[in-house]
């Protein structure tokens, strides 16, 4: 017999990339399989008829697993790799100390409710997302209804001490989330036959009377001994800020904020004698505010009119590439997120998923919320949210074939001071740059601005979520009810809050230093599509990827 020769036989040369690359995909799989509703909304399918193990147990075995990444990912020599490796490298070991932060300073996991939440964040990217035809979304959904009674048994026991305000807003979660299943109840009797349906029927009633129990017992026994205190606190709340390398002390950024507010309403006062010349600021305001839809379902239609403009003139003006493929669908918020989302939000596509939908909400709401809607406030919404915001940076981020930037690139100042950045950028450009416009985007920026001091001052332990709620009313003039939605979404991710306005003006120094290495060859088109690609990549990683950028695009035309 002739022997096969050595050639064909020899196993290929292991390289510091191939290495790499087993690595990270294994801490990828390894990801998605403990934690598969974040695998579901990833476009990861393999795992979508379960749920996580929401376990004291369960959190100690993710501990282990995050201390032996960052270990690994720490000691990995960078010789070799590729300068996007470099990047996944330090990226991995820049969110597994984050996490660590989270889970073992703060813990968090402790003393927050949002097990409802969650579950319905199980099923929410099913119902939505059309990877896959309606009947096998169903069978996956039905999967999940199924083990959600004993979900929210087990999550009881990781709750310690609740926060008072977090079990409260648990509360109404609980009220609004059996909206979303019959929703898909209601889909489930259009599409299945009589037996299928039945099953499915029964799964939707024990889920949700497993979360009508999990109310009832977040009243009887969570909110009684819940006590009041959320915040990180001074030196937690500063670790957390050098965690995740802002670059700026909390009081330094705090005192930006506190700036920035100053002359914002200075700026606002002189705009608002073009808006109307001789009215007074509050004269201007109501005349704004009440020139817009009538109707929620006309506010609707508005959003989409100015959804399809900003997408055309992100084209036409090659402010950035738009890929090919993908959508925005402007829908109610959902029922169960409304109690944190006051005026909206976004719910990007699924990161692997071939149809990139994403969805723009907007949350109805009674006449005066609906003057948020007005008509010189649509485009500043739409920018933000769709294009060339935080839609456009989702599908561009989602071509990126990384695994590890697809479960772990997630730098808010980056996310946030992205969309805020667009704001003004797409005015000083042309477009929506009435006086009105420019006003109200004047006004976000004050909103942004105050943002900043009360996220600082309300995470450090300094400000009662009452004292927020009343400075946001006095800088912004939001209504109450508003202002009490948008506190209690701050009280849970500190840090987050400043990332609007901070993240812009890190943006900019970034577009700054970029313009100054590149000369005379800078561009925007170039700047966006660099930061678009790349990845939602904290700021501070995001500079090392433009620089092998910029280095890669000299090359190519020399």
């Amino acid at each position: 017999m002739k022997k096969k020769s050595a050639a064909k036989t020899r196993a290929p040369r292991e390289t510091p990339e191939s290495r790499w690359d087993n690595f990270a995909q294994d801490v990828f799989r390894t990801y998605c399989r403990r934690r598969p509703i974040a695998a579901t909304h990833l476009g990861v399918h393999t795992h979508d008829g379960d749920l996580p193990d929401p376990s004291r147990e369960a959190v100690r075995e993710d501990l282990g697993l995050i201390r032996d990444w960052l270990k690994k990912a720490q000691t990995f020599p960078a010789r070799g790799l590729s300068p996007a490796r470099l990047i996944d490298r330090d990226l991995l070991v820049h969110w597994c100390r984050l996490e660590l932060f989270d889970l073992e300073t703060c813990e968090t996991w402790k003393r927050r409710p949002d097990a409802v939440q969650t579950a319905a964040y199980a099923i929410l990217p099913l119902f939505i997302n059309e990877f896959a035809p309606l009947n096998e979304r169903l069978d996956k959904i039905h999967s999940r209804l199924e083990k959600i009674p004993a979900f929210l048994e087990r999550s009881r026991s990781r709750l310690e001490e609740g926060v008072t305000i977090w079990v409260q807003t648990a509360i109404e979660t609980c009220a609004a989330v059996p909206a979303l299943f019959e929703q898909v109840r209601a889909a489930a009797e259009r599409s299945l036959d009589h037996e299928r349906y039945q099953h499915f029927y029964g799964a939707t009633l024990r889920a949700r009377t497993a979360v009508q129990d999990f109310a009832d017992w977040l009243r009887r026994e969570a909110l009684p001994r819940s006590k009041p205190d959320f915040a990180l606190g001074p030196a937690r709340f500063k670790e957390l800020v050098k965690l995740r390398e802002l670059g700026a002390s909390p009081e330094a950024i705090r005192s930006y904020g506190k700036a920035q507010l100053k002359n914002l309403k200075d700026r606002l006062k002189k705009l608002a004698a073009k808006v109307k010349p001789g009215a007074k600021l509050a004269e201007v305001e109501k005349e704004i505010r009440e020139n817009g839809p009538k109707t929620f379902e006309e506010a609707l239609a508005a959003v989409r009119d100015q959804v399809a403009r900003s997408r055309q003139w992100v084209i036409d003006n090659e402010f950035a590439t738009v890929p090919e493929g993908e959508s925005l669908e402007v829908v109610p918020t959902p029922p169960f997120a409304r109690p944190v989302m006051p005026f909206g939000g976004y719910n990007p596509p699924a990161h692997f998923d071939r149809v990139q939908r994403g969805f723009y909400w907007v949350t109805p709401g009674d006449a005066e919320r609906l003057k948020q809607h007005n008509f010189a406030s649509l485009m500043n919404m739409s920018v933000h949210e769709g294009y060339p915001g935080h839609h456009l940076q989702f599908v561009s981020a989602h071509a990126n074939p990384s695994p590890i930037r697809a479960a772990f690139a997630d730098g808010t100042e980056f996310i946030e001071g992205w969309a805020h950045y667009c704001e003004e950028a797409v005015k000083a450009r042309g477009l929506d740059n009435t006086p009105a416009s420019v006003f109200v985007q004047t006004q976000d920026m004050i909103w942004r601005a105050a943002r900043i001091v009360i996220d600082v001052e309300l995470s450090s332990g300094r400000m009662t979520p009452a004292e927020a709620v009343d400075m946001l009313r006095k800088e912004t003039g939001m209504d109450r009810l508003a202002a009490e939605a948008e506190v209690k979404r701050y009280t849970t991710s500190p840090g987050y809050q400043l990332s609007y306005l901070y993240g812009k003006k890190m943006v900019l120094e970034l577009k700054g230093w970029a313009a100054r290495r590149m000369g005379k060859k800078f561009t925007d088109r170039f700047f966006h599509d660099a930061l678009l690609r790349a990845g939602s990549l904290p700021l501070g990683l995001m500079k090392k990827e433009l620089e092998w950028r910029i280095k890669e695009a000299r090359s190519s035309k020399n």
